[in-house]
């Protein structure tokens, strides 16, 4: 690990934390980690809404100043640390890669969001207590997340939103596994951050549906999987142990 000093904020289970732990790991960055409970919404205090006015993790600082939106924070970390490269050398390489990244922030991020709330809604619905709720609801910088907090009160989400989240797990299914029936990577020949932009709902999907991807079937995809989860990075992210919070909160 290098000796730069960064300070990442950050939930355990979040895939958007996952996308940037992996990059971290992957290339040897050394980083300070102050997991948040997003359950009890501590995303949403006024220190951290400082530095992340949107109320959402992660949220890296370096030199003292924070880097918001994972996409962009994975971009930035293989631009300032550029020893272990993790974009393609060819520009049409990068676009490729770029356009992944778009795709995991667009399309796969809200196909797995409210599965993944609708899993955890029971611990979710203990941090908006009636006492507590307005006060809650109140800090959350948008309106359109102030509803849906609301109703994890009130039940989770229902049948008809999940299963649309789950038409999007399905299409997310098959445009990877058609981009990688022709390149071993997403982006082409290389691993890339295309791979570590996607991982995290790929494994998310597979954890919330596994029969989603019964053995037999997107036999590329799986291969990708195989592979990629098998590099040490991937445990040191996804299985994240270094913050003693970690043994407290969840994790999918």
């Amino acid at each position: 690990m290098t000796e730069v000093t960064i300070d990442l904020y950050h939930g355990l289970a979040s895939t958007c934390s996952k996308k940037v732990r992996l990059c971290l790991y992957e290339k040897g960055i050394a980083f300070k980690s102050h997991l948040l409970d997003l359950q009890k919404f501590e995303q949403h205090q006024p220190d951290y809404l400082k530095l992340n006015p949107n109320g959402v993790v992660p949220t890296l600082v370096h030199a003292g100043k924070p880097v918001i939106e994972s996409s962009i924070i994975i971009e930035y970390l293989d631009d300032e640390f550029p020893d272990v490269p993790l974009k393609p050398k060819d520009s049409y390489g990068r676009a490729a890669m770029r356009l992944w990244t778009k795709y995991s922030d667009e399309v796969a991020y809200k196909a797995v969001y409210a599965p993944t709330w609708h899993k955890l809604r029971h611990r979710a619905a203990e941090g908006l207590s009636d006492e507590a709720r307005n006060d809650t609801l109140s800090r959350v910088p948008s309106a359109e997340r102030r509803e849906r907090w609301a109703r994890m009160a009130e039940g989770g989400y229902s049948e008809q939103e999940l299963e649309e989240a789950y038409d999007k797990m399905k299409a997310c299914l098959d445009r990877a596994e058609t981009t990688l029936a022709a390149a071993p990577w997403l982006a082409g020949e290389t691993y890339s951050l295309a791979d570590i932009a996607m991982i995290p709902f790929i494994d998310r999907i597979r954890n919330l549906r596994p029969d989603f991807l019964p053995e037999g079937t997107y036999t590329h995809l799986l291969d990708w999987y195989r592979r990629l989860s098998s590099r040490p990075a991937f445990k040191k992210a996804f299985e994240f142990t270094d913050d003693p919070r970690a043994k407290e909160l969840p994790n999918l």
